[in-house]
């Protein structure tokens, strides 16, 4: 077994959602729109009394997750669009992503002596599994006890990838916590990655650089001049030194070369425990702690927002206007046979799951620890 996967492979068995649900729950539905394509889409909308999550059935969009700060004021804590059709234009912005999360190089990989070419760019790399992403699909969606359950089906040969999959997103809520369960069966042997790009921020301030993020990993993934890992897991230091909780802005604008290459943070972190992340607003008191099944996490403080969109609100979103936290298996893994194995094969399903729990921090002169 990888040394990146033996705490991971115990954790999974932790973090299943197999027990029972907290009772108490509502679940609405209502339309939300149609797509230029004329399917309508619909919003689910979950509540417990203590957080109202609302996810699209396209693309599993996390539009709105509601939370009270310190003083009992609700709060959207994730960066939504305007519209629809902003959504449509803008694939990777607050949805599942697969067939493939992050980066795969070399035009494709080979697996079980067999290469697969895949819809790469011209410089050979395919980005979150290329065009028509899961992101950029209507989902079928089915109401549940405290929550929704979305499926998918992606074809045999879907942007060169192997494998009739069948995909199942569960979002459940308990208590304050925002369970994502994935699961994914395969009729061929394939690779998977699957992960939610949803964007926090805690504060409802034009950025999140006064929040603070600590993540619970000693290493990073390096990548060459394309932004595809090789392999190399090099010890954190300096700026994407985590380990100690750290301002966002301090790290995201750290002149130092890791940071500066992505203009910002962009990174793929090894996580050293389940609990792989937390993040902080002291002005608010609201904490968001991640926790995964997942060997990592990418880091990305939306470096490339230039005010050109607009939430539901009509705030523009600028850069480091909010902080993606997506939990999963490592960027280029086909290629790197060190790294976690995302091979699914037919009876023997992929099964990941993330928690992003939140609370409240009553201090008013700073957030303490968990």
């Amino acid at each position: 077994m990888s040394k990146f996967s033996k705490a991971f492979k115990a954790a999974l068995g932790i973090l299943t959602m197999a027990g029972a649900q907290a009772h108490g729950c509502n679940v609405q539905s209502r339309p939300f729109g149609t797509l230029s394509s004329g399917e309508p889409v619909r919003a689910y909308t979950i509540s417990s009394g203590r957080i109202e999550v609302t996810v699209l059935d396209f693309g599993g969009i996390l539009h709105e997750i509601r939370t009270p700060d310190r003083d009992g004021r609700i709060k959207n804590v994730v960066r939504n669009l305007a519209t629809l059709s902003d959504y449509e234009r803008n694939p990777s912005f607050s949805r599942i992503i697969g067939r493939f999360a992050g980066r795969i190089g070399n035009g494709g990989f080979t697996l079980d002596g067999r290469r697969y070419e895949l819809a790469a760019r011209p410089d050979g790399v395919i980005s979150h599994g290329g065009p028509g992403g899961f992101g950029s699909r209507l989902w079928t969606g089915r109401p549940v006890d405290c929550g929704v359950d979305l499926a998918l089906a992606s074809k045999d040969g879907e942007n060169g990838f192997p494998g009739n999959l069948r995909v199942e997103a569960a979002f459940r809520i308990d208590g304050a916590d925002l369970h994502i369960d994935y699961r994914a069966v395969t009729d061929k042997p394939t690779v998977v990655n699957l992960t939610h790009h949803a964007f926090f921020n805690l504060s409802g301030a034009p950025d999140v650089h006064d929040h603070e993020l600590t993540i619970n990993a000693g290493r990073w993934l390096a990548t060459d001049a394309r932004r595809v890992p090789t392999g190399e897991t090099p010890a954190v230091r300096g700026a994407l030194d985590l380990r100690g909780g750290r301002k966002v802005g301090e790290a995201a604008n750290a002149a130092d070369p890791a940071i500066q290459a992505s203009n910002g943070l962009d990174h793929t972190f090894v996580l050293d425990d389940r609990h792989a992340a937390s993040l902080r607003d002291a002005a608010s008191g609201r904490v968001l702690e991640v926790f995964t099944s997942e060997p990592g996490i990418v880091v990305f403080s939306a470096n490339s927002w230039n005010g050109s969109l607009r939430d539901a609100d009509g705030r523009p979103l600028l850069k480091g206007g909010g902080l993606a936290l997506e939990t999963q298996h490592f960027p280029n893994s086909p290629n790197i046979p060190a790294f976690p194995t995302t091979v699914v094969r037919p009876g023997s399903p992929l099964h990941t799951t993330t928690i992003f729990r939140f609370r409240v921090d009553a201090g008013r002169e700073g957030l303490q620890g968990p």
